[in-house]
């Protein structure tokens, strides 16, 4: 529970930060849609898993509610999947990141998440609220087509999980390559 309470005050922190800088942008920005498929690792926290390969499809669209001044807020909904004995889950996501452009057609962001897991490690069957921090880069070519690597830590809410070493929550990290497109 400790765990769940640092996170989410570290995300309220992070929220509140963003929100202390924004502004209505001086030109309206366009939601830049876009949908993305995922490939990567995910490492989760739980005693007998191991790293292995997730997977998932992303959609992205810009906030149309508040800009900050400089770079861009842009949400993204992730569903990913992850499975590898003893642990199976999904985990939906929205994720807010505060995008910069660094280079042309190069962008690194940041920022905090909230999401929903439904894990069955062993067992047990849970589902899960989780809170993420996260960082990312995305390269966008000139067909409207972007590569992109993105990682980000993620806290479920408690350790409710039953296992050798006691009660265990299913905390992982995920690093992945997107491919998408903007439409």
């Amino acid at each position: 529970m400790f765990k769940l309470r640092t996170s989410l005050a570290m995300l309220a922190a992070g929220t509140l930060a963003l929100a202390g800088t924004t502004a209505q942008a001086q030109e309206r920005v366009g939601m830049e849609p876009s949908i993305a498929v995922m490939l990567g690792s995910v490492s989760p926290d739980a005693s007998g898993t191991s790293t292995d390969w997730g997977y998932g499809i992303e959609l992205g669209a810009n906030c149309q509610l508040l800009q900050p001044r400089t770079g861009v807020l842009r949400h993204q909904l992730s569903v990913s999947r992850y499975s590898e004995s003893p642990l199976r889950m999904t985990s939906t996501e929205l994720n807010t990141h505060w995008m910069f452009e660094t280079a042309p057609n190069l962008e690194l962001g940041f920022g905090p998440g909230l999401g929903y897991v439904r894990a069955e490690l062993g067992d047990d069957t849970n589902g899960l609220w989780a809170a993420q921090f996260g960082g990312s880069l995305k390269y966008t070519m000139d067909n409207n087509m972007f590569l992109g690597v993105e990682a980000r830590y993620q806290f479920t809410e408690s350790d409710r999980f039953r296992s050798g070493r006691g009660r265990e929550d299913v905390d992982n990290l995920r690093v992945m390559a997107k491919l998408g497109v903007h439409f």
